[in-house]
């Protein structure tokens, strides 16, 4: 797989992502780096790897959780995986200017850690629940159910129901 078009692909979205997780541009911006160095030594996977898209992602989620537990401690790190970066949502996004997009994007800072980003992998990054199934080490039906549920809790917290 070729490094360049790799960044060209999914680099954006791989940022975001790391955004949304670490709660820290400047820290995305080293993960992303630590990603794309592993890429290129990934020569042989390459060919075992049947779905690039959630592979990156994947690989981009474990080097964010090694990240986080070397960081802030083994400890201190593995209860912010589990709860999930605190600003993710707001900090993935330029500030809304409007006011309907600023409450959906803090209702969101309240989902569950596996609602978040789930709801985020679908909608942000355009991710299938098989993909989001692969990147978060579930079945495809807990996926689907984690984005649900959140999209549910999403509409009570803005005041609609459909």
């Amino acid at each position: 797989m070729n490094v360049a078009k790799l960044y060209e692909g999914h680099g954006e979205q791989l940022y975001r992502y790391l955004v949304f997780r670490l709660g820290s541009a400047e820290d995305a911006e080293d993960v992303l780096q630590e990603c794309f160095s592993r890429f290129a030594r990934y020569d042989l996977r390459w060919r075992l790897v049947l779905d690039p898209k959630a592979f990156v992602f994947r690989v981009a989620r474990n080097e964010a959780n090694r990240f986080l537990r070397q960081k802030r401690g083994r400890r201190e790190g593995e209860e912010m995986i589990l709860a999930g970066a605190v600003n993710g949502f707001m900090a993935a996004f330029v500030a809304p200017e409007e006011p309907s997009s600023a409450l959906l994007l803090r209702a969101a800072e309240g989902l569950p850690p596996e609602q978040k980003e789930a709801v985020f992998l679908k909608v942000c990054d355009g991710l299938t629940f098989k993909e989001i199934a692969s990147v978060c080490g579930v079945s495809a039906n807990t996926a689907a159910s984690r984005y649900r549920y959140g999209i549910e809790k999403l509409r009570e917290a803005v005041g609609g129901r459909s």
